[in-house]
């Protein structure tokens, strides 16, 4: 197409033609336009297109007011999709789904159709650029290329150079600089961290705790002797910051300082007896003491706890500390003798912490088992108690996911229903379709028999949350909604509640799993 100079009689005239047109149809005006319209079209081109083309050229006019250049309407160059676009029944649902605002719907969404390497329609380009704020990771999988390709032609920047540059992390906002910077130490964390400490002293309080932060992507033992210099700034955020890195170390001259302080807080002493050696744990109370608080660990931290500023102490010195420090004995030797002591709470509460930080196995089977048969009353001297069943829970949480449902399951079995509900207050993200199978049923069979926990709401509040975390396959789906419609009408209405809206998200998160393989003889094995 070629533009044509314009004249305002004839501008108006062609306008007129071409919305005499867009009100008719384009078939019955016939004509597609002469030389005093905005534009110069093929006559053998589609006349639907070469309106809606006289309609946009109409349109830049106006926007600009005159006349326009001749290389104005001139496309920029065609990008190839960026994979193979998904199902119509997909793209539908994302659009319900995103005028909705359905926030983990859309997510899920995105999750699903990254993972199968399909992307989002062209034409749901607009309300995903919307989403990139609050869902920016989401939006990237599906939409991201095509996305960056129309910002670049909406600039009028064209294509890409081969070599991007990257931004100045030394430049701009704080947000900006803090993610121009998380952006150079995931290419480059050595020359992220010496280009820091340059000129760190330099740059405001509020800036050098954001980079320190920023720290935490690719996170090595390397930024241990630049986290401890870091400690003694002098600025409460930046050491907060170094504080809350330093103990991912178990390398760092931090770790081996709270390692010292963890031994001399616990020790095991022996003694040999006829029937074999009995061991004791000795609890020796940390001390206030500035070093300590240095390190992040200072009393007011722990005030009107209840337990006392050393016990705090003591907790806080164990949670920052790394778990070889009581290689000496096995794990279990360790938590059956603190489970004896009166600072077992705040021994446990600090093993938990340092090993759900570490991810060592063999302690999170132990803390998991041993504080299992506390709970059950299988350990002398030890009484179970409500606090010792959240201890319990939270150990099993640090499980994998199939030992931690295998657990759950032989609770089902045992009718142990106070212990079910305080685990499925923790545990994996996602359940497995077994799993969800089970739970399902030990719900009907809880609600069917009335036997609902008191307060109900309670119960309630669990089942939204297992809305989200259900395998949601059609047969889930189905005995959800079978629950919803066997519950009394004069039930609780907090439960009636709860029951409907995890019949309504199974049923949804299901369909969406659908229309991803609309062939009704393939099986729903689409990712969770």
């Amino acid at each position: 197409m070629d533009a044509v100079s314009p004249g305002s009689t004839a501008v108006a005239e062609a306008w007129d033609r071409t919305l005499a047109a867009a009100l008719l149809g384009a078939d019955r005006t016939g004509a597609h336009g002469t030389g005093d319209d905005r534009v110069v079209f093929d006559p053998s081109a589609d006349a639907g297109a070469t309106l809606l083309a006289r309609l946009a050229a109409h349109g830049i006019h106006h926007l600009a007011g005159s006349g326009f250049a001749p290389d104005a309407l001139v496309p920029v160059t065609v990008r190839p999709p960026a994979g193979a676009e998904c199902p119509p029944a997909a793209a539908s649902r994302l659009a319900l789904l995103l005028t909705k605002g359905d926030r983990a719907r859309v997510a899920e969404w995105c999750d699903l159709a990254g993972k199968a390497g399909l992307r989002a329609p062209a034409w749901l380009l607009p309300a995903l650029a919307a989403r990139r704020g609050d869902l920016p990771e989401a939006v990237a999988r599906v939409a991201g290329a095509e996305l960056a390709w129309l910002d670049r032609a909406c600039a009028g920047a064209g294509e890409p150079e081969a070599t991007p540059t990257a931004p100045d992390w030394t430049l701009g906002a704080p947000a900006d600089r803090q993610a121009a910077f998380r952006s150079l130490r995931a290419g480059d964390a050595a020359a992220a961290r010496a280009a820091l400490a340059a000129g760190f002293t330099a740059e405001k309080a509020g800036l050098r705790a954001r980079f320190v932060a920023a720290l935490a992507v690719g996170l090595s033992e390397a930024d241990g002797p630049f986290l401890e210099t870091c400690l003694n700034d002098r600025a409460a955020e930046v050491r907060a910051e170094a504080q809350y890195l330093l103990p991912r170390l178990p390398g760092s001259a931090f770790a081996a300082r709270m390692a010292a302080r963890a031994r001399e807080a616990l020790r095991i002493e022996a003694k040999r007896r006829l029937l074999g050696t009995a061991y004791t744990l000795v609890v020796t109370l940390p001390e206030e003491d500035p070093a300590l608080a240095r390190d992040g660990i200072a009393p007011r931290a722990h005030a009107g706890q209840g337990s006392g500023i050393r016990a705090g102490l003591l907790r806080e010195v164990l949670a920052a500390s790394p778990l070889h420090a009581l290689a000496e004995h096995p794990p279990r030797r360790w938590i059956e003798l603190a489970l004896r002591t009166d600072w077992s709470r705040e021994i446990c509460a600090g093993l938990l912490t340092a090993a759900r930080r570490a991810g060592e196995p063999a302690w999170s089977e132990a803390l998991a088992t041993v504080l299992g048969e506390a709970c059950a009353g299988r350990l002398p001297g030890v009484a179970p108690s409500e606090a010792l069943r959240a201890d319990w829970a939270a150990a099993a949480a640090l499980l994998p996911a199939t030992d931690w449902e295998r657990l759950v399951e032989g609770l089902i079995r045992a009718d142990a229903t106070a212990n079910v509900l305080v685990h499925l207050g923790q545990g994996p993200s996602r359940f497995s379709e077994p799993f969800t199978r089970v739970l399902l049923g030990w719900l009907a069979a809880l609600i069917g028999r009335g036997t609902v926990p008191d307060p109900p709401w309670q119960l309630g509040r669990l089942i939204d949350g297992l809305a989200e975390r259900a395998w949601p396959s059609r047969d889930a789906a189905a005995a959800a909604g079978a629950l919803r419609d066997r519950f009394p009408q004069n039930g609780d209405r907090h439960l009636a509640g709860a029951l409907a809206r995890l019949a309504e998200t199974l049923e949804l998160r299901a369909a969406m799993r659908r229309d991803f393989a609309p062939d009704p003889t393939v099986p729903e094995t689409a990712p969770r």
